[in-house]
């Protein structure tokens, strides 16, 4: 009868550790979730995990983080196998863990200043004493905007305009100029384009410079070889039924080969050193 109830015991054990032990074998992908449930990130993430999870032949899954700042502490800490997220938070998590960057979408990310056309606001000198809206305090587009203002000789922004507000996401600066809550809305120029083709009536008063697209980094710790079977996985994405889901879903065309070097440009501007 004890050894019954030991065996009992131990079959008890053993369930109870086997879902701690799959999900500790679980590769896990950071990502930035704006607010998302974890649900619907898995949802949009879900061609691309499923991909690598057979190319790896061990399971991704994905977490969202809620900004910049809690990924860049998460990536610190080393939780994450892989990110894919704005440069920005490839260079830092390079610079805290040593994750390097493997792959990236192709084409450039920059900065825009816009407003409504009604405003007549349509040149740099026409924000001064107005208001304006940003996405996250730490998100790449916003520490972007911050450095080209500076290049526009706006050294002290809380001064020079009437009002500075931060916006969860790129949506939230729409809806502010939409709302009348804003003058200048700041967002990734490429969005203008998207919201002028939606209709929106907008005039675009500057654009900085290009930088590095999204970017997926991996552990530099992680072996060799599983460091290149992602590499090699994600250049070949537009050949998987999966992870054509995926870049479908997103507006992707693909990834294209990335190294550290990459970055430099951009990590200067940031002040990343």
């Amino acid at each position: 009868m004890k050894r019954h109830i030991l065996l009992a015991s131990l079959l008890v054990v053993a369930l109870s550790w086997l879902p701690a032990r799959a999900q500790e074998r679980a590769y896990l992908l950071g990502v930035i979730s704006y607010g998302e449930s974890a649900q619907m990130i898995a949802s949009e993430y879900e061609g691309l995990t499923v991909y690598l999870s057979k190319a790896l032949k061990r399971p991704v899954r994905v977490e969202g983080a809620r900004d910049f700042t809690t990924i860049g502490e998460r990536a610190k800490a080393k939780r994450y196998h892989m990110i894919f997220a704005a440069p920005s938070a490839t260079i830092e998590a390079n610079k805290s863990a040593g994750y390097l960057p493997v792959a990236k979408i192709p084409g450039l990310l920059s900065v825009a200043f816009m407003a409504q056309a009604k405003t007549n606001i349509a040149f740099p000198e026409d924000m001064k004493g107005k208001r304006i809206g940003f996405t996250g305090k730490d998100a790449m587009i916003t520490k972007l905007a911050f450095a080209e203002l500076r290049n526009l000789g706006v050294k002290e922004p809380e001064k020079y305009f009437s009002s500075i507000a931060y916006y969860n996401d790129a949506d939230g600066v729409l809806a502010g100029m939409q709302m009348n809550l804003i003058d200048v809305g700041v967002a990734n120029s490429g969005l203008f384009n998207v919201w002028t083709n939606k209709g929106e009536n907008m005039n675009l008063i500057h654009s900085g410079k290009g930088v590095p697209h999204l970017t997926f980094a991996v552990r530099g710790d992680l072996p060799e070889a599983e460091r290149r079977t992602i590499t090699e996985a994600l250049l070949k994405a537009t050949q998987d039924k999966d992870a054509q889901e995926f870049l479908r879903f997103s507006n992707f065309p693909g990834f294209e080969p990335a190294k550290l070097s990459d970055y430099d440009e951009l990590a200067k501007i940031l002040g990343v050193k």
